[in-house]
């Protein structure tokens, strides 16, 4: 594969001034990106690469970026509902533009309950069993829905 000179990009927060560069981005899915975060409404065709190897070395970056993304939004979907027992698992989906059985399917592969008011009773009524206080055993309740 000919090497080619790509692009960069230098990313910074402007809250607490952090800032990060990466080079060697093939110029064609540096594009794609900045229109992906623009929300511009189609996809960009490749216009930079034309040989066969700079189109195969274009997709095998495209592809290791998607694979990448994908693993960090199934950990913000986690996050998401590790906020709350009464997270919104409805808006969850929606904004991660998955159906529900899929977001069920990613919770349940990361430990998380499917039925999360069943749990958090059954953790609430072992904490009493246990002879813990009503409040503490509503707080161990709380605390292992955030850890599960």
């Amino acid at each position: 594969m000919k090497p080619t000179k790509g692009w960069s990009a230098k990313f910074s927060s402007t809250t607490n001034k952090n800032e990060g560069t990466i080079s060697g981005i093939r110029p064609d899915v540096a594009e794609a990106f900045m229109a992906a975060l623009r929300n511009l409404e189609d996809a960009p065709r490749p216009r930079h690469e034309k040989s066969f190897e700079e189109l195969t070395a274009t997709i095998a970056q495209t592809s290791h970026l998607i694979q990448f993304l994908e693993r960090f939004r199934e950990r913000a979907i986690v996050a998401a509902d590790r906020t709350s027992y009464e997270a919104d698992r409805k808006a969850i989906a929606i904004a991660a533009g998955i159906p529900p059985s899929r977001l069920y399917r990613i919770l349940e592969q990361n430990g998380r309950p499917k039925d999360r008011r069943q749990f958090y009773m059954d953790t609430y009524m072992e904490g009493m069993e246990r002879g813990l206080s009503s409040d503490d055993a509503f707080d161990a309740a709380n605390r292992r829905l955030r850890e599960a």
